[in-house]
Formats: structure tokens, sequence, C-alpha cells
């Protein structure tokens, strides 16, 4: 009997709830044990499932891996946008409050989000040693597939003359590795629980270097 739209609808919400389990569980596995180290029986255990499930829908443990350090960074975009408010509420807080405030926001959220979820960390760096003659960084393709909402909260500072006139894409440059590099040394001097405020400290140096002498503009206090 052919299946009907809403009996599909809930095979695929299934499966999708199955695949994020199964990720979900990988990601602590990989993070703890490597990837090397890791067992995919371990990670199927875990979710509940049998191992050729894992396999069915991933292929083996490299896609795994691989698949594991895009739903991590698929988590993180999720959260920041939650954090925000929302589609619409990131929008008003840039009509109220200020490209530069909508600029510290995201960071802080970016460091709460790897704060709570420290194996993204592990992730992040796993792959890049694991896979960095095969794989492009999945961090720095997201990056890139991001980076225009960045660009355009900077050009808006720099009509909006919160900030002096600097290169869009120089400045953007600066600010994601920043957040990610003061992320990345914070895991690894064992600083996992202050990241938020290692991230805010990093990033009031930089948009006050960016920030025209004659600015007020002050940090409104943000709960982590």
């Amino acid at each position: 009997m052919k299946k009907t739209e809403n009996e599909l609808k809930a095979l695929s919400a299934k499966a999708q709830k199955k695949r994020n389990n199964i990720l979900g569980n990988s990601m602590r596995v990989f993070a703890k044990e490597g990837f090397g180290g890791t067992d995919v029986q371990v990670i199927a255990d875990l979710a509940g499932v049998g191992k050729g499930t894992v396999y069915r829908h991933f292929g083996n443990k490299e896609q795994l891996f691989l698949a594991t350090a895009k739903h991590c960074l698929e988590m993180l975009g999720q959260f920041v946008l939650k954090e925000l408010g929302g589609e619409q509420a990131s929008q008003q807080l840039v009509q109220q409050h200020g490209a530069i405030e909508t600029l510290r926001q995201i960071a802080s959220a970016v460091a709460l989000f790897y704060q709570r979820t420290p194996q993204a960390v592990e992730i992040m760096i796993q792959e890049r040693a694991e896979f960095r003659e095969t794989v492009f960084p999945s961090h720095l393709m997201h990056r890139a597939e991001n980076r225009a909402g960045v660009d355009e909260l900077i050009k808006a500072a720099i009509d909006g003359g919160e900030i002096r006139v600097v290169d869009p894409t120089i400045a953007t440059n600066a600010y994601s590795d920043l957040i990610y590099g003061s992320v990345i040394s914070g895991c690894l001097e064992g600083g996992k629980s202050k990241l938020v405020a290692r991230v805010d400290a990093a990033m009031e140096i930089f948009l006050a270097g960016l920030t025209p002498e004659n600015s007020k503009s002050k940090r409104k206090p943000r709960n982590s």
C-alpha cells in the first residue's frame, strides 16, 4: 500500500531523530576516545541501535566522524540563533542596539555554545589532525558559508559611524579568528568553564580598537 504524505513525513522525522541520536553519541565518544581509539560498536550501543544501522546512515567510520563534525556546527548555528532570540529578534537587535552590540552578542553566544559543549572543540581539533590532507575543515567551511552576515554587520557599523572605516573582509576575518582562537586556546589551557569570559574580554579589546575615539558605545551586561 502506498504511504500517505503524512506517513512519509513521520518516517522522515523518525529517521532524522535516530540520526541525530547517533551523532550526539558519536560526538561524545569521538571527543573522549579520539578518532583512532573509537569503536563504532560503542556508539551504536549508546545510541540504542545496531552497528549496521550506523553504517546504513553514515557508510563508514570516517564518514560518521565527518558527519559528526558537520553536526556540531549545525548545533552551533541553531544555538546562536536561539540565544539571539530567533531570526526576527536578531534583526531587531541590530536596529535597537546597533551592529557592535550584535557582534558582541554573537561572539558571546558562540563561546557559550563551546563552553557548554566542549566536545565540539575536540571534534574540531581532531578533524584537522586526522584529515588535514584529504578534507577541508568543516569549521572553516562553516565560517565561509556564514561570513556574509558578519560582513553586513561590519558594513552597517561603518555606515552608522559605530566603527572607523576598515576593510570589512579583513575585519570579519579578524573577528572570526579571535573568537575561534580564544575558544581553542581556552580549551587547550584547561579553561573550558571560562570560555565566555575569555571571548568577551578579547572581543572588548578588538571592538574598542575599531571604535572611533569619540564613541560612547558601552557593552550591555550579558548573563551567561
